[in-house]
């Protein structure tokens, strides 16, 4: 797998890409054979879930820090020019996990872009789970753009409400203007 991710951002010239499904134990750096890294925070007791970064050897020399949250939030702050910039990587449970758990991820990841600093450009990247629909690119103008699935559904919702809140732009449903 590390390969196949290794040989993509070399075709697509990514400096950095965000991780969901890591599916390895405790936070760890490791260094691939293409000299890229790979950060990645994941649970202590089984290889499940798991978040992370695979950072272009290139752009190594530009990462400040990378924490761990939990097994589903992890971050990495860059030097970058004017500012720096702090990536949240996150991975929300799937349909099949309560509600309940939904919520104390959404509030994590709310907790987590509380703490950074707002000096820092910040970019929230997750695979939330979720479905945004046509009907909401009316009513959520501004936060997501036209580029939807055929309806919202609950946690499309939920996602919706997190970047209204926030100031933030769901891009998977727009294009780059």
């Amino acid at each position: 797998m590390i390969e196949q991710l290794e040989y993509e951002m070399s075709k697509y010239r990514w400096n950095i890409l965000g991780l969901c499904e890591v599916r390895r134990k405790h936070f760890g750096e490791t260094l691939t054979s293409d000299g890229l890294k790979l950060y990645h925070s994941g649970r202590e007791d089984k290889h499940e879930n798991g978040v992370g970064f695979i950072v272009h050897k290139d752009t190594a020399d530009a990462v400040l820090g990378c924490r761990p949250i939990s097994n589903r939030i992890i971050i990495v702050c860059l030097k970058t020019a004017p500012f720096n910039t702090t990536i949240i990587q996150a991975y929300a449970p799937t349909t099949d996990h309560e509600d309940e758990e939904v919520e104390d991820s959404n509030n994590e990841v709310q907790k987590t872009l509380n703490e950074m600093s707002k000096k820092d450009i910040i970019v929230v990247q997750s695979d939330w789970n979720a479905k945004i629909g046509e009907d909401a690119q009316e009513d959520w103008e501004g936060t997501c753009g036209q580029y939807c699935n055929q309806a919202t559904h609950d946690r499309g919702l939920r996602l919706l409400e997190f970047a209204k809140y926030n100031d933030l732009k769901i891009m998977n449903t727009s294009t780059l203007e």
